[in-house]
């Protein structure tokens, strides 16, 4: 609990601002897909901007060659396998993830060159680390289960030993932020009971964050984590009886400092947090120079590396937004909402708001990542349910 930790509080110090300037617009480009294809989508992107994802079952990967067009290569599926599924890359654009074979899911690293495919004990990848460590799912059948971090040599280190992650009889990895870094979902109850925690791994010591899930107060979300234990987290929390819901950054690894960013309870405060899909984990919102992207109050919002937090002004026509990714310099994905219910998509950067659109006839599911070097990737719908990844090319 937070209590147990030096905590410290950073005013909230919001921007008004009620509507923001007209802004330039980027068009997003489609990535190439093999013929026929019906259901291809992204989930990763690497510094360098190799794209990874899978494409009806079969594993792909994308890249853009100095002046030349995207281009897509299809990964080797292991001996034997059916089908395969990625679910991440390294910094260098290794991928790795889950392959059927024999009937039976698999976990599977695939080459740099990703022409040949190895199984790795264990039956899936949740999460891929920068340097090629990857959360494996290992023992088990769901709902119970355990992980280890394996590196790229093979060897492994289980995610148990501590009181933290003994607490549970479930625990799963939700991020990898190097070969010594990791955040693992730790699952205990039963029924309504059910009770999921985030723990911090760094070195061999862990330590519980602040929110919880729950039946009854909802799914708390947490960011990546960063090699050297950064991370941020929100939802509800019980504090000596007391419950609250909040924003909180962790610094200075295990046992480090909880910062808090945002705290709301029945006397008062302001609900603020990050924007999580059905995971639980919110990957893009922490930025590598430990910037923040979420929401205050149904609006898009950004913190500072410093924790000042700096509400983003609406476009015109809109009625609520969240951001979604952030990069490094204060660059943040807004997703809004507008009055008419659809929704839109831009990127806001020192105060200026620039709308982001789909290519003709298709649609923004959802964003993949923005990186570093200004690439963003989102997977794109049309009207018959084809889904595609799409990538803009915005400022550095």
């Amino acid at each position: 609990m937070i209590n147990a930790l030096a905590a410290a509080t950073v005013p909230l110090v919001f921007a008004g601002g009620l509507s923001a300037p007209a802004a330039p617009t980027v068009a997003g480009q489609l990535l190439p897909v093999p013929a026929g294809a019906v259901s291809v989508t992204a989930v990763d992107v690497s510094p360098l901007g190799v794209v990874a994802g899978t494409a009806d079952g079969r594993p792909q990967r994308w890249a853009k060659l100095p002046r030349v067009a995207w281009q897509r290569q299809a990964l080797a599926l292991p001996a034997g396998a059916t089908t395969a599924t990625v679910a991440g890359v390294t910094d260098l654009g290794e991928a790795a993830g889950s392959a059927t074979v024999d009937g039976t899911s698999r976990a599977v690293r695939w080459s740099i060159g990703g022409l040949s495919a190895t199984l790795v004990p264990g039956t899936r990848v949740d999460a891929v680390g920068p340097r090629g460590t990857l959360g494996v799912f290992t023992a088990g059948t769901e709902p119970t289960g355990e992980s280890d971090l394996v590196a790229r040599d093979g060897s492994r280190t289980p995610l148990r030993g501590t009181p933290e992650l003994d607490s549970g009889y479930r625990r799963t990895v939700a991020s990898v932020g190097g070969p010594q870094t990791a955040v693992v979902w730790v699952t205990d109850g039963i029924g309504k009971g059910t009770t999921a925690r985030p723990v911090l791994w760094k070195d061999g010591a862990t330590l519980r964050l602040p929110p919880f899930s729950s039946f009854f107060l909802g799914s708390a979300c947490v960011s990546r984590v960063l090699p050297d234990g950064t991370v941020v987290s929100s939802g509800y929390s019980n504090e000596g009886g007391t419950v609250a819901f909040q924003l909180v950054k962790h610094v200075g690894g295990v046992p480090g400092t909880d910062v808090v960013l945002s705290r709301a309870t029945q006397t008062g405060g302001q609900f603020a947090g990050l924007t999580c899909d059905s995971t639980q984990s919110s990957l893009n919102a922490l930025a590598s120079d430990g910037g923040i992207a979420g929401q205050a109050v149904q609006q898009a919002a950004y913190w500072t590396p410093a924790g000042e937090g700096k509400n983003i002004p609406y476009a015109e026509g809109e009625r609520a937004s969240t951001g979604v990714a952030a990069a490094s310099g204060g660059r943040v994905i807004v997703r809004a909402e507008r009055e008419d219910g659809s929704l839109s998509y831009s990127l806001w950067h020192n105060g200026v708001r620039t709308a982001l659109t789909a290519p003709a006839g298709w649609t923004i599911s959802n964003v993949v990542e923005l990186t570093d070097a200004g690439l963003l990737v989102a997977n794109v719908r049309n009207a018959d349910g084809v889904t595609r990844p799409a990538a803009w090319k915005l400022q550095d």
